[in-house]
């Protein structure tokens, strides 16, 4: 029902790819638990391309909640699971149709500097045509930041020197 795709090949210019979204959906709240329903929108970010660890990411989803490997949706993120994720639009505090939004989120991925990757933004509905959902990303924070290059002087010498110490 009205899918919406936005795809593109990147070449990051550090180890990790990362950037700013936030999922919205005039699903909230009543097709989010407790009421669980068919009607549950999806999207997902999926990632393509060189595993760091080996092998190849083949759509890897990293629209997930921080630090897991749990997918941001309706049922995932809600006044019932994950609620310190999730912020009511009941109130129309954002001029916005949407009931309910996640907080804002990274989609933060490693990646190998200087390969080619490739993104697919997906969005959904899923069993019905009326009730929509979106996904705002933030502009300009889609990054790849190269990485820290360290290089200073000892103290008890003038020999430059590359390692840290805490």
């Amino acid at each position: 029902e009205d899918a919406a795709i936005l795809e593109f090949d990147f070449i990051p210019t550090g180890d990790s790819v990362k950037f700013k979204y936030c999922f919205g959906s005039e699903e909230y709240p009543e097709y989010a638990p407790p009421n669980n329903s068919g009607y549950n929108d999806v999207f997902a970010f999926f990632l393509s391309g060189p595993n760091p660890l080996g092998g190849n990411y083949t759509n890897k989803n990293i629209a997930l909640l921080p630090g897991t490997t749990t997918a941001v949706s309706i049922n995932n993120v809600n006044p019932v699971t994950n609620t310190a994720y999730y912020r009511s639009n009941s109130s129309n505090l954002i001029n916005c149709e949407f009931d309910g939004f996640t907080k804002v989120l990274f989609a933060l991925e490693k990646v190998i500097c200087g390969q080619t990757y490739h993104i697919k933004i997906a969005i959904a509905d899923a069993g019905d045509d009326g009730i929509d959902s979106g996904v705002f990303l933030e502009g300009g924070s889609f990054s790849s930041l190269p990485p820290l290059n360290l290089n200073t002087t000892n103290a008890n010498s003038n020999i430059p020197d590359t390692i840290l110490v805490e």
